[in-house]
């Protein structure tokens, strides 16, 4: 019986997303788009190459694709707002290509100063907060409730961390280039120290909030009619 359940559940949740007239709507094919951008990304950011003498042509590249996919994160949501072209697959594939870029970014960034530890501990702190947040995500789906769509504070963590993560890309190649090691650390472990920080309150907040609406019984939000995802 529970089995039938959970399979009914995933089919309803499967049915709700993926409808074939949302499929090539402009702003989903945008969101295809920004996915791609991710790939993109970690390949010119992670392959060395020299461009017009430029030894750093490879991270100037990848930056240039990092704006071109936030870009398309403002004006596939203008699109949607604008012409009415919202759909559940929009709203579903939206946080998850902001969330692998950002994955992509953290990721890189590990590789390339993979002997700065506290660049380390900001990649895992942010995939340990956003697994726990999926699976949250599912349990209050599960109860027919919902977080309620993005907070406050996941707005502000989420708009540092990629400042942040822009900030240790473009100045990748003048702290390995010219700063002295102790310099290279305290730049990198200052900006790395706030991101963890601001993650690791949004991700308290978000629990409290969860455990909150598990225990009240506050802000339930029917699964097949709203479907918003948090920062």
């Amino acid at each position: 019986m529970k089995d039938q359940q959970k399979k009914s559940f995933f089919i309803g949740v499967f049915k709700q997303y993926f409808r074939k007239e949302e499929a090539l709507l402009i702003p989903n094919i945008l969101c295809y788009f920004r996915l791609l951008l991710v790939f993109v990304f970690i390949i010119l950011y992670l392959t060395d190459f020299t461009c017009c003498g430029n030894e750093y042509a490879n991270v100037y590249f990848a930056a240039a694709v990092m704006m071109v996919a936030a870009y398309t994160d403002f004006i596939d949501g203008f699109i949607a707002r604008t012409f009415n072209m919202k759909s559940n697959l929009g709203k579903a594939l939206d946080p998850i290509a902001d969330k692998l870029l950002q994955a992509a970014i953290a990721f890189s960034l590990c590789f390339r100063m993979k002997d700065l530890p506290s660049v380390i501990l900001m990649f895992v702190v942010f995939a340990l907060k956003e697994i726990t947040l999926i699976f949250q995500d599912v349990y209050l789906a599960r109860r027919n409730k919902s977080i309620g769509g993005a907070k406050w504070y996941g707005k502000v963590s989420t708009f540092l961390f990629y400042l942040i993560l822009a900030t240790l890309l473009l100045l990748g190649p003048s702290i390995e280039g010219e700063a002295s090691l102790f310099h290279r650390h305290a730049i990198v472990d200052s900006l790395c120290t706030i991101a963890i920080f601001f993650l690791s309150l949004a991700w308290l907040l978000y629990s409290v909030d969860v455990h909150r609406i598990v225990k009240n019984g506050k802000e339930v939000v029917p699964v097949e009619n709203e479907v918003e995802k948090h920062d």
